[in-house]
């Protein structure tokens, strides 16, 4: 018999999705994670009660928050991925020929080995000679990293427990100095609708540290309101990304279209974050 996974991150708001099975739920040393198979989005994973991405809806997360940065610096050797412990960042990352170190800065080692079980679809990236997994917190890693990273992807959960400082000053400070000169990063960015003061926030520090700095959106069913936004930190524009042709493999959510149009934001939140 099925059930109901009900979603609730305000008190105004709720969301729901029908679970067939439960395949993992276990409590790890930072988090309650599970991984359930649902009636129409494959495979889903929760973390504290929240779902982080499905089978069928991840790629809009997953292409817009890796492809946006790599490409609009165009020839990226050494990137870092913080979070990302499911793989799927680091699957689009390794399809750049020029890559030669992707390394993924996940705290919880549990996410790995559970995603590496149930997201097939992710491949094995971890199989890759470029790719290196440290399970350790970020803010360390950056401090000791100042100017090595052409992309920096922020694949993070929400600003909740351990996760808030990830939406700080200090994060964004730490990982501006870790890009070289005309390097690039995106972050996890929340949704306009329910967090716009935490954006306009970011949007102001992300301001004080480069030069080019701008939101961006994605369509993602499963998160709450339907989407999901992006910050893009850089001195070097994101439109130099539409020049750049895509890496080999198939994409199945962006194109140089919604690329564009992923930056074109409503009117009421463009006047709130830019006046």
């Amino acid at each position: 018999m099925s059930i109901w996974f009900t979603e609730e991150l305000h008190p105004y708001y709720r969301k729901g999705i029908r679970i067939k099975k439960i395949l993992a739920d276990e409590q790890t040393q930072f988090q309650h994670l599970q991984i359930v198979e649902t009636e129409f989005f494959g495979k889903a994973m929760i973390l504290d009660g929240i779902i982080q991405l499905t089978e069928r809806d991840n790629i809009g997360y997953h292409e817009m928050i890796v492809h946006v940065p790599m490409l609009a610096v165009g020839n990226p050797k050494r990137v870092l991925i913080i979070g990302g412990g499911d793989g799927g960042s680091l699957q689009q990352v390794l399809r750049y020929p020029s890559v030669e170190q992707a390394l993924v800065c996940e705290l919880d080692q549990r996410v790995v080995d559970l995603s590496r079980e149930h997201f097939a679809s992710f491949g094995n990236p971890w199989a890759d000679p470029r790719a290196t997994l440290l399970v350790r917190d970020a803010f360390g890693f950056l401090e000791e990293n100042p100017g090595q990273f052409d992309v920096i992807i922020s694949d993070t959960t929400d600003p909740i427990g351990m996760a808030e400082r990830l939406f700080s000053d200090e994060f964004y400070k730490l990982m501006a100095r870790a890009l070289t000169p005309s390097g690039a990063a995106s972050t996890q960015c929340e949704q306009p609708f329910f967090d716009t003061e935490l954006i306009k926030a970011i949007y102001r520090s992300a301001k004080t540290l480069t030069t080019n700095p701008a939101y961006y959106y994605a369509n993602i069913p499963t998160y709450p309101g339907g989407g999901i936004g992006f910050m893009y930190v850089s001195n070097t524009p994101w439109q130099n990304g539409l020049q750049t042709p895509m890496p080999p493999g198939v994409n199945n959510y962006i194109n140089p279209e919604i690329h564009k149009a992923a930056f074109a934001l409503p009117e009421f939140f463009r006047r709130e974050l830019y006046g």
